[in-house]
């Protein structure tokens, strides 16, 4: 059931529960206070009423206690008015003229779940009564005085209360509805926005998601926009290996139509297709692989490794400067790929020694090649990645290996730069994001 409900509703389900949960306990609790202090002021306006009885009460000529002058208020005064005080002095028994010729039943009077000071008690009528016990006396004389007052005034004050307390919740719980929705469509706009923009992606309309989606969402609408950028790059790059494979193709193929009965010719073109095939297969899956990180130092030592047993004939000396901790996010087989192109490269045409730096600068990761060869003129670096552009005839190779590691590069939104080295060659450089 929960897989189909949407974001939007999820939050509004969440924010109800949440409202409930925190209006009742809220409500709850201001109801408990709201009781304590309505119970509380009964309390003291009995302890009010229980001071001034106390206070009329002297001792009498035959040791008990006497009542005085006593000016009371009116309600004590009315029979059966809800208000009575009732004297115990031992076998005497003293009385409100509002009970008339009634008695409490003081000994079947029970605490209040609201506290001990407070009694709950049937008053003559059958009415509810609360009431208070306090000890009195005048000299050595001592007695114990009950003052009730009617529990249906306080009640009905409390249900009143209550009827008010559960309309105001009911209302704040309906006004904070009402709130999250408003706040969850006006929260969610930017995600709508974002699904609309990348429709009209879908559809052709635009070719970029864009940016003005908030701080929180512009983020991944950019991360949306690269991974757009590199698979539309990587479609191009599929388009050009394609190309390239074709081209590459056709003087085989040519030399094929006029093979004959050359059995050796046959079998040399067929492997150099069969070749062909395999490195564009290679080719055609870097930049979309696995992406993961790479120790840099490591995979540049197993490169020159290879290249010192590819080019031991030159007796070349390989020098590296990486440090041991340098990452590089990517496919493995990519970074080999142009790494290894641009070493081959240099491998062949350096004359003593080919040196590899490698640092992290700016976010980019950026590996320099030098070698010692002739390296290139300006007008040759200018021709610099043109495919199949070859310069020196008599060294072996398709002329691929720079446009192929500028491809890939360019897949990562990397660079491939030539230009003179110090040490007489030429100097590549190449750039990618890390």
């Amino acid at each position: 059931m929960a897989r189909h409900i949407g974001l939007g509703g999820r939050l509004l389900l969440i924010g109800i529960a949440a409202t409930m949960l925190v209006s009742a306990a809220g409500g709850w609790m201001l109801r408990q206070k709201v009781h304590d202090t309505l119970y509380n002021g009964m309390v003291l306006r009995l302890q009010d009423h229980a001071d001034r009885i106390g206070a009329n009460f002297v001792s009498g000529t035959d040791g008990g206690l006497a009542q005085g002058q006593y000016r009371g208020t009116d309600e004590f005064g009315r029979i059966f008015s809800g208000w009575y005080w009732q004297l115990e002095d031992g076998p005497r028994l003293l009385r409100s003229r509002s009970l008339w010729d009634s008695r409490l039943e003081t000994a079947r009077a029970l605490p209040s779940r609201h506290g001990d000071s407070l009694l709950n008690l049937t008053g003559p009528r059958g009415e509810r009564l609360f009431g208070i016990v306090r000890g009195i006396g005048a000299g050595d004389q001592q007695a114990l005085l009950h003052v009730y007052g009617p529990a249906g005034e306080t009640e009905r004050e409390l249900a009143y209360l209550d009827r008010i307390l559960a309309a105001t919740g009911a209302g704040l719980i309906v006004s904070l509805v009402l709130l999250m929705i408003i706040q969850i469509r006006f929260g969610l706009s930017p995600l709508r926005r974002l699904h609309t923009a990348l429709s009209r992606v879908r559809q052709g309309t635009v070719e970029r998601i864009g940016r003005g989606y908030g701080p929180d969402l512009d983020p991944l609408a950019e991360e949306m926009d690269e991974v757009l950028a590199r698979n539309a790059r990587i479609v191009g790059r599929a388009r050009t290996h394609a190309a390239d494979l074709s081209h590459a193709l056709k003087k085989p193929l040519a030399l094929l139509a006029h093979a004959g009965n050359d059995g050796e010719l046959l079998r040399s073109q067929v492997a150099t297709m069969s070749r062909l095939i395999d490195r564009y297969l290679a080719r055609a899956g870097s930049g979309s692989g696995e992406m993961r990180r790479i120790v840099v130092r490591e995979r540049i030592a197993a490169l020159l490794a290879l290249m010192r047993r590819l080019h031991q004939a030159h007796a070349l000396h390989w020098h590296m400067d990486a440090p041991a901790t340098l990452m590089w996010r990517g496919e493995p087989t990519d970074f080999e790929e142009m790494l290894g192109n641009l070493l081959d490269n240099a491998g062949k045409w350096a004359r003593s020694e080919v040196r590899v730096k490698a640092r992290a600068e700016a976010g980019m990761l950026s590996i320099c090649i030098e070698d010692d060869g002739p390296g290139l003129s300006r007008e040759q670096i200018e021709l610099r990645l043109r495919r199949g552009q070859r310069f020196d005839e008599s060294v072996e190779g398709s002329g691929l290996g720079l446009a192929i590691s500028a491809d890939i590069a360019e897949t990562y939104g990397g660079t491939l730069g030539l230009e003179p080295s110090g040490l007489g060659g030429l100097r590549v450089e190449l750039q990618l994001p890390l």
